[in-house]
């Protein structure tokens, strides 16, 4: 009886679990010309080590069907294409790994057959990085989150560990462009500051990421109104082979994921996802006055009208909300400082791919996004003294035209136009404020605010440009771009570009890039004083030129040097030390929004050099090191330069990682950025000296943080575990000095101490 109870009991287990089964997944994606978007067929996918190869069918389609559970690398060749090998192929069992690619077009005669793993738009020459999906997900000290990954490249900082702002080069978090699937979003992240580009964590849930692209200077035409970065998320397709499905538990919430194909023909598939936060529970556990709560959903879906239209839906959407626990005086002293925060919002877009010949293509694609914000701050008797309800609402259409006329020459052009509505309700008290008027010696005086506006305008843009290349030795990229912004009083802008990458020697390039850019002011420092209106688009003139080394096909170097000038940056008459560049960072107090008169009177400049070495993953292990040596000055109305709040000075960081048999990875990464400036605070009654501003230096930052993965495959699902400990050193950062004013001392903020963490995900 016992051996029939055994023999039932393992059984089961097996049909559960798959023990005697074996451990296989799949491999399944398109290949594209990556110029023109052409579907290439016949191309030989090859997964390298297994001696495993398939073709692609006329839709550049291909279909590994059974691959042993690991991780590989995809070698993709074609006659007319340059090789192109893709690492960190992870193949889980039970499920489709996403292997889609698209490869250069050879634009001479001379035969290639290196691999090529560094590969980037022909429109672009310098100041370009790029993330796969695997990559972010196994960052350690990373949360799963594009935005924190991404402050670790080169000449990226961060105001905290508590945010993944994007300080890039020295710039404002506002001056940062977000592209998810081609349609623009204001902000990828929860709980965001009005008017600026940051948060705590990303609302982008990560399994919907294919790979990212971020550009930190100089780039083209297509980009626009925005000053410092683009960050470009591609976002993958569902699967078109079978349903798959994902429920995950990170370190910042928990949710799930399902795909599947669209109709038995399978010309399309869906993508959805919902996503909860426990950092309420986390906080409340630990006691802390105020909570945090945030849910976000995420949809795609993608259809094949013909065989020469496709059709792609993306939904993304947020909830977040801000409780506080006061109920004791030393909690409400804490909360005074903080803002009750709560927002809600959504970004939907419909797209239309259409391949107009063998060499052309266009893209039409209608986006909305909303965002709710609601403001309140109390004082410690529970008396608000601020108030902010704001929507911020835009509807835009933008249409592209692609053509590869020559295998050397590429032209594109497009044209958006953007209708916006604004409608603002805001209320603020009488501000006196710490900083002493060096004329008078009071202190300096922000009014009371009384907003209660709805406004309706209108932004437009178009762009041209054209690549050529000029035998193998020489790239040139030229592009124009205009403006419009009906908000304000002057509304044409006009930006041209010029970009170029010389092949010095076999595997360096001398890459250079010039552009004037131009970014519209934040709607709220518009709509916070009539007078406003009179603001200009800020102009930032971008200088970069760098060499790229190949030093072997799995490793490349970079060094490069920028200079970014700053002009018109709106600048306060109320306080002329004050300039909006210093804003965006942190959460947002009342005195940070712009609520006060500004002019377009501030300059600036931030220049550096970045080195940076990537190793990609081949041979069981990665690496990146990169440094930043830069300064970022302005001056405000008062014609004084100074530190701009995020200017560091020095940044570096080195990660990397190692994979060991048996679903085991480690990674670790070291990370070191000086101290930014601040403001000396007098300790007898909390004043702070113009004349002193930005003149010390918070102490310089460093962590450590490390990461353990491990995988256990059975025969139709996988489940994927980690420990992630961020800051392993238990070093707390000083994020800023503040004065509280019930205590009458200085109060050091301290950013988190170690934090550990793990996860769940079970695929299947």
């Amino acid at each position: 009886m016992k051996k029939y109870l055994f023999v039932i009991i393992f059984t089961v287990f097996s049909a559960i679990f798959g023990f005697t089964q074996e451990k296989n997944g799949g491999i399944s994606g398109k290949v594209l010309d990556r110029v023109s978007q052409q579907p290439v067929p016949d191309v030989v996918v090859e997964i390298i080590g297994l001696n495993l190869k398939k073709g692609t069918d006329e839709s550049g389609f291909f279909y590994f069907e059974t691959v042993p559970q690991g991780t590989y690398s995809l070698r993709y060749t074609s006659i007319g294409y340059q090789m192109l090998v893709k690492d960190n192929i992870v193949v889980n069992s039970g499920v489709i790994a996403e292997g889609t690619a698209e490869l250069n077009i050879i634009e001479t005669d001379e035969i290639v057959v290196e691999d090529e793993r560094f590969t980037k738009p022909g429109d672009i020459s310098s100041s370009f990085k790029s993330l796969t999906f695997e990559e972010i997900r196994s960052a350690p000290g990373g949360f799963e989150d594009v935005g924190r990954v991404v402050q670790s490249l080169p000449g990226v900082s961060f105001v905290n560990d508590g945010r993944n702002d994007l300080i890039v080069r020295g710039g404002s978090p506002s001056e940062n462009l977000f592209i998810v699937d081609n349609s623009p979003i204001p902000n990828i992240n929860h709980f965001g500051s009005q008017g600026a580009t940051g948060g705590p964590i990303s609302i982008i849930e990560l399994s919907f990421i294919r790979d990212v692209s971020f550009i930190t200077g100089g780039f083209s035409a297509r980009y626009g109104d925005k000053l410092s970065s683009v960050l470009e998320i591609k976002q993958r397709e569902g699967s078109r082979i079978k349903f798959m499905g994902d429920i995950n538990l990170s370190a910042t919430g928990f949710g799930a994921i399902f795909e599947g194909p669209i109709g038995q023909q399978k010309k399309g598939s869906w993508l959805v996802s919902a996503r909860r936060s426990y950092l309420d529970l986390i906080f409340n556990a630990a006691g802390f006055g105020f909570v945090p709560e945030y849910y976000s959903f995420q949809a795609k879906g993608v259809y094949d009208l013909n065989k020469n239209n496709f059709l792609t839906v993306n939904l993304i959407g947020n909830l977040d909300n801000v409780r506080f626990n006061n109920d004791d005086d030393e909690k409400k002293q804490d909360n005074a400082v903080i803002l009750d925060n709560d927002q809600k919002g959504y970004v939907t877009g419909i797209e239309l791919k259409s391949l107009l010949s063998p060499k052309s293509y266009s893209l039409i694609n209608l986006t909305r996004n909303y965002t709710s914000y609601n403001y309140t701050g109390r004082d410690t008797g529970q008396t608000v003294f601020f108030t902010n309800k704001s929507k911020e609402g835009a509807t835009s259409l933008k249409a592209e035209y692609f053509l590869q006329p020559f295998k050397s020459s590429q032209f594109s052009a497009g044209v958006e136009g953007k209708l916006i509505n604004l409608d603002n309700v805001i209320l603020k008290n009488t501000d006196t404020l710490n900083y002493i008027n060096p004329e008078t010696g009071s202190r300096y005086v922000l009014e009371a605010v009384n907003i209660n506006d709805n406004t309706n305008t209108f932004k437009g843009a178009a762009f041209v440009q054209w690549t050529q290349s000029v035998g193998s030795a020489l790239k040139i990229n030229a592009g124009l771009r205009y403006d419009y912004f009906d908000f304000i009083d002057r509304k044409n802008y006009v930006s041209p570009r010029l970009s170029g990458s010389l092949n010095l020697l076999h595997d360096l390039y001398l890459n250079v890039s010039y552009g004037i850019f131009y970014q519209s002011p934040s709607y709220i420092w518009l709509i916070s004083n009539r007078e406003n209106r009179s603001l200009e688009n800020i102009r930032a003139d971008h200088y970069v030129a760098g060499l790229e080394y190949n030093i072997l096909s799995d490793m490349k170097a970079t060094v490069e040097f920028y200079y970014k000038n700053y002009d018109r940056y709106p600048v306060s008459t109320a306080r002329p030390y004050f300039i909006l560049s210093n804003s965006g960072g942190d959460y947002e107090t009342e005195n940070n929004f712009g609520l006060e008169p500004l002019i377009s009177a501030g300059t600036g400049y931030s220049k550096g050099i970045e080195i940076f070495i990537q190793k990609a993953l081949s041979n069981n292990y990665y690496f990146n090191v990169n440094l930043s040596v830069f300064t970022a000055r302005y001056k405000s109305l008062d014609g004084t330069e100074r530190n701009s709040d995020f200017d560091n000075g020095l940044l570096f960081t080195a990660y990397g990682g190692y994979l060991f048999g048996d679903g085991w990875q480690f990674s670790g990464k070291l990370r070191f950025a000086g101290g930014r400036p601040y403001t000396p605070i007098n300790p007898n009654d909390g004043t702070q000296l113009v004349s002193e501003y930005n003149s010390a230096r918070l102490p310089d930052y460093y962590s450590i943080d490390v990461r353990l993965d491990k995988k256990w495959s059975f025969s139709k699902w996988t489940l994927v575990t980690y420990i992630d400990i961020q800051n392993l050193t238990k070093r707390k950062s000083v994020t800023k000095y503040s004065w509280n004013k019930y205590r009458r001392e200085i109060k050091q903020n301290e950013g988190i101490g170690i934090l550990p963490s793990v996860g769940i995900n079970a695929m299947f």
